[in-house]
């Protein structure tokens, strides 16, 4: 595939210009960038899902294969099985099959013989067990009759991650495909494309999973790429020698500037005061000498132009992490007790858990789609009443919770009524100065909760219960839709928060970090202490 000169506009906005790369055989190239630099824009217009200004795609030959964000509501009564069959195209081309193989003339031959060709390649003959295995290998529970409609939300993008590994496309085009899976799914996936021999783009914030699959890196910056024929550890090692080189190119531009400067002052200065008189002392030869310089206006001439010569490259120093929260460590006890409890609904619970979380505990909860991990954290904030067992929590515990629905009752309410609501001695502007740490400018303050992007709702939560003196934080797959600078801060709060933390996460660099004291898996009910 080559792409050229591409040029694309959504709303008379440029997001990408000048993009021209190749991909050759086997690339397995990690697509990366700040959240709105026009990632998920190059594979939509590669996938030809929206138009582009200028430029071409060449494709030679190759298909493309889009990983697709959610199933519309026209497909709700398919089944599983119908479903994925419609969009790989198999059915129909099974249905005509069966209509000439019981027809079988010398004038449909030709027709039949060209189908059986196609249905071959797609390895029609083990389609089922292909599916099954995919499925499999993605937790999907639910049999091949369920309906879409049944489907959770994480289980039809799973069904739309399995549309797409089946395809007989020669190009992947996933868009964060480990999002809604499960660290085992996540590792399954990984594993399986590791074997494919297709070339991929990939966009993900899952940085285990480039390191461990990409083969090089493409940047989106500013509308235009750059790329690195590099893991994607050895990339993050370059950009930080880029960032170190950028700092003291402009490190010393500017003190150069400002040392022209200040010369330039000086000479101004001596020429205004009439540096052309006497020096008070005749004798002092380096005074008049100075002043005679000072007051020679090609030289201030000169010294101008140098100044207007100097270019500051265009850099941005990183603004230091220093996030904190207002941390509760009053007296009084922060432990939770969990005792004999089963969490659930009518048609499911969890298994029978007995859990001591002393405070400053970290815990990780571990467990497939769909195991009952969301239920129990819930059934902790009193969002639902456990099916039996008790839940104690210490009188002194004050719990913040960042969940992965960031879609709330709320969505209505600008971002400033958002923080205020449910907030306690609010200070305008300590909460502008904590979202600047989160790049959410002042601007922004009138702006619709529910218009903003997932990862802008995530920073702005974070933000909100910074605000609040809480003691125990409880964070559920709170890495989902974050670029690299917010995922690095989450990381930063999580090795620095000196609370309890409940933690809920398939990022695997987060658990890393996390460096759980206790696990609880979920599924079995089992617990272990480190």
């Amino acid at each position: 595939m080559l792409v050229n000169n591409l040029k694309v506009s959504i709303k008379n906005n440029t997001i990408l210009e000048n993009i021209s790369f190749s991909l050759n055989k086997e690339d397995r190239v990690g697509l990366v960038g700040i959240n709105g630099s026009g990632k998920s824009t190059l594979l939509k217009a590669i996938s030809k899902n929206i138009p582009i200004d200028s430029g071409e795609i060449k494709l030679q030959n190759e298909t493309t294969g889009y990983l697709k964000q959610e199933i519309t509501h026209e497909y709700f009564d398919y089944t599983i099985l119908e479903y994925i069959k419609k969009e790989i195209g198999i059915d129909k081309l099974e249905e005509r099959l069966h209509y000439l193989e019981k027809n079988l003339i010398d004038e449909v031959m030709d027709e039949y013989g060209e189908l059986l060709n196609q249905y071959l390649q797609m390895d029609g003959y083990h389609f089922l067990d292909n599916l099954k295995i995919v499925l499999n290998g993605l937790n999907v529970k639910e049999n091949l009759d369920a309906k879409i409609k049944v489907l959770s939300g994480g289980e039809k993008i799973k069904i739309l991650l399995a549309t797409l590994l089946l395809e007989n496309t020669d190009i992947l085009l996933l868009d964060e495909p480990t999002n809604n899976l499960d660290l085992e799914a996540i590792e399954w996936l990984e594993n399986n494309l590791k074997k494919s021999h297709k070339k991929m783009i990939i966009v993900s914030h899952d940085e285990t999973f480039l390191e461990n699959l990409t083969t090089k890196i493409y940047e989106l910056e500013n509308g235009t790429l750059k790329e690195y024929h590099l893991s994607y550890k050895d990339y993050l090692k370059e950009k930080e020698l880029e960032y170190n080189r950028n700092l003291e190119t402009y490190l010393k531009s500017s003190a150069e500037k400002e040392k022209l400067k200040k010369q330039l002052q000086i000479k101004k200065e001596w020429a205004n005061k009439g540096a052309h008189k006497k020096a008070n002392n005749d004798n002092d030869k380096l005074a008049n000498n100075y002043a005679k310089e000072k007051t020679n206006t090609k030289d201030i001439s000169k010294l101008a132009k140098e100044i207007d010569a100097i270019t500051l490259p265009n850099f941005e120093e990183k603004k230091p992490i220093q996030f904190f929260f207002n941390f509760d460590n009053e007296k009084g006890n922060k432990d939770i007790l969990i005792d004999n409890l089963v969490c659930g609904y009518d048609t499911f619970t969890t298994p029978l858990l007995n859990l001591s979380i002393p405070f400053k505990s970290r815990l990780q909860i571990i467990g497939g789609n769909g195991s009952g991990k969301t239920t129990f954290i819930k059934t902790i904030l009193k969002e639902i009443n456990p099916k039996s067992g008790t839940i104690t929590i210490g009188s002194g515990a004050k719990i913040g919770y960042i969940s992965q629905d960031t879609l709330n009752e709320d969505i209505n309410l600008t971002l400033l009524d958002y923080l205020k609501k449910g907030t306690k001695h609010f200070d305008l502007s300590f909460v502008f100065i904590l979202l600047d740490k989160f790049n959410i400018p002042y601007s922004d303050k009138d702006k619709l909760y529910k218009d903003m992007s997932p990862g802008e709702r995530t920073r702005v939560n974070l933000a909100k219960i910074a605000l609040n003196k809480i003691n125990i934080l409880i964070v559920d797959e709170i890495t989902n839709h974050l670029d690299k600078e917010a995922l690095d801060l989450i990381y930063e709060l999580i090795s620095t928060y000196e609370g309890t933390i409940i933690s809920i996460s398939h990022n695997r660099k987060y658990n890393e970090i996390l460096n759980p004291t206790l696990t609880l898996d979920i599924t079995n009910g089992f617990v272990k202490r480190y």
